[in-house]
């Protein structure tokens, strides 16, 4: 394979093949940056915000090659929750508070790659960041499934009920006495993103499903304008929102309630599920790259943070690193930042020459996308694959799906931690030695004769003291031969296998 330049000669090396990528990228980038906001309790443009500057400022900043950045499906559900917390109620109150939360969320998560901080992501337990995804993808459903089916203001005291009203929003499609087009656009948008894979048609799959998305719903707008004589029978109100002007898109935010419980607790949240989002997403994608690169994780949260911070001053959603369009990048032969600058450059390109036509999309369409972004993060696949695992572990993915259901992020992850704990306490042969070692592994590294080195390790390994552990492993040269001695260990969790497996 040959070997990548950098800079100009890079650009000359491999632009065209970024270009494209990024066009492809950009394809998927719009429909999610638009529901993801509207998602979110934020106007659509917002998303478009989120979507240039850290496509621009991640490309231009940060310490990954192939990584797409953008808005997160896993922010959906802090910063909806932040909206109607800080507005008591008052959407548009709420989000420009949740902007002023964006924004000292992204210079936390700045400072904390400053402070070489990335590792801190080790810290949480698989199971436990695996409940809060699931659980996290279990909200969007809950939130997002009636908006497609065309039944707005459904509410219930917690996601968990919110989720259990779908049956009663389904019955309301079915007994409404005039044709539910909100609800048929929806469906549709879900079984196109349901089926895409399925299709074997070479020319359907140049198209990604979100774009084929937007084209169906797009086409559907205009065969009543021109070959119909009813009129367009989905009402404004269920359809996207973009001001014609798009200097009011942009909104500046409000920092006068950053004494208050409710807006720190937002930043807190923000930071904790953007960096967590980010560094996965990372690291994941750091598998995919053909070359076999590796990010500068620390760099990379510098440049998020900074992204975050310029996009909560002007009105959008926190900048993460995203997985399933990084994926998409990389299949589409991307070799460099540059793919990353140009799908944010094409986004901005569609809004401001096709505006009048995303108007036409109706809210539904974007919503289906999200239904299945959400079975995608809490498919039966991930409850089957956590139970495989140990029942130790999917008590854990369990506990936390549930406690994030029921009592929100932070209280979730919190609660997922304990139990981890608690489990971890109880499965312990020797619970004297797990309290003794409980912040840092006894660990032993010398060179052998061979000149390889062994590393042993004693007493108990989990994700409270792997940091520790990973401190050595870090500090051995790439170029050496290494034995990773676990016998004299009376236990070994599962989070901290995986990340030696990695």
């Amino acid at each position: 394979m040959a070997e990548l330049k950098k800079g100009i000669k890079g650009f000359k090396q491999s632009g065209l093949k970024n270009l494209l990528a990024g066009f492809v990228v950009s394809l998927i980038a719009l429909p999610l940056a638009l529901g993801l906001a509207i998602a979110s309790g934020l106007p659509p443009m917002a998303g478009i915000i989120t979507v240039v500057v850290g496509g621009i400022l991640a490309a231009a900043l940060g310490g990954s090659h192939v990584t797409i950045a953008g808005p997160g499906n896993g922010l959906v559900v802090v910063v909806l929750t932040s909206v109607v917390t800080l507005g008591q109620g008052d959407l548009l109150v709420g989000y420009t508070f949740t902007l002023g939360a964006i924004v000292i969320a992204g210079i936390v998560i700045t400072l904390l790659g400053f402070l070489r901080l990335g590792n801190l992501a080790d810290f949480f337990p698989s199971a436990t960041i695996q409940g809060m995804l699931s659980a996290i993808g279990l909200i969007i459903i809950a939130k997002q499934i009636h908006v497609m089916l065309g039944e707005s203001g459904v509410e219930a005291a917690n996601n968990l009920f919110l989720l259990v009203e779908t049956p009663n929003s389904i019955l309301a499609v079915i007994r409404s006495e005039e044709m539910p087009w909100v609800a048929i656009v929806g469906v549709l948008s879900l079984g196109i993103m349901a089926t895409y894979t399925k299709i074997r048609n070479s020319v359907f799959q140049t198209i990604p499903a979100p774009f084929w998305i937007v084209v169906v719903a797009v086409g559907f707008y205009y065969y009543f304008h021109w070959f119909s004589n009813n009129e367009f029978p989905i009402s404004k109100q269920f359809l996207i929102q973009i001001p014609s002007n798009l200097k009011e898109g942009f909104v500046l935010a409000d920092f006068s309630k950053w004494n208050h419980g409710a807006f720190l607790i937002a930043v807190v949240s923000i930071t904790l599920i953007a960096t967590i989002e980010s560094l996965l997403s990372i690291k994941a994608v750091d598998k995919l790259d053909v070359y076999k690169r590796r990010s500068n994780i620390n760099k990379d949260l510098k440049a998020l943070g900074i992204a975050t911070t310029i996009s909560g001053l002007i009105g959008g959603l926190p900048v993460v690193a995203v997985i399933a369009r990084s994926s998409v990048n990389v299949n589409q032969g991307a070799t460099s930042r540059w793919s990353n600058f140009f799908h944010a450059v094409f986004v901005l390109l569609f809004v401001l020459l096709f505006t009048n036509l995303l108007t036409k999309i109706p809210l539904s369409a974007l919503a289906g996308i999200l239904v299945y972004t959400g079975y995608k993060l809490a498919s039966p696949a991930q409850f089957k694959q956590m139970y495989r695992l140990g029942k130790d572990q999917f008590v854990i993915f369990l506990a936390t799906l549930l406690a994030t259901l029921l009592f929100g992020l932070i209280n979730g992850i919190l609660i997922g931690i304990l139990v981890t704990f608690g489990v971890q306490l109880y499965l312990m042969q020797n619970r004297l030695e797990f309290v003794r070692t409980l912040l840092r592994p006894n660990t032993l590294l010398y060179e052998e004769e061979d000149g390889s080195l062994h590393l042993s390790v004693k007493g108990h390994s989990s994700f409270i003291n792997y940091l520790k552990l990973k401190e050595v492993l870090d500090s051995i040269p790439a170029n050496k031969s290494l034995i990773l001695d676990f016998s004299l260990t009376t236990f070994v969790d599962n989070s901290v296998m995986e990340h030696i497996y990695h």
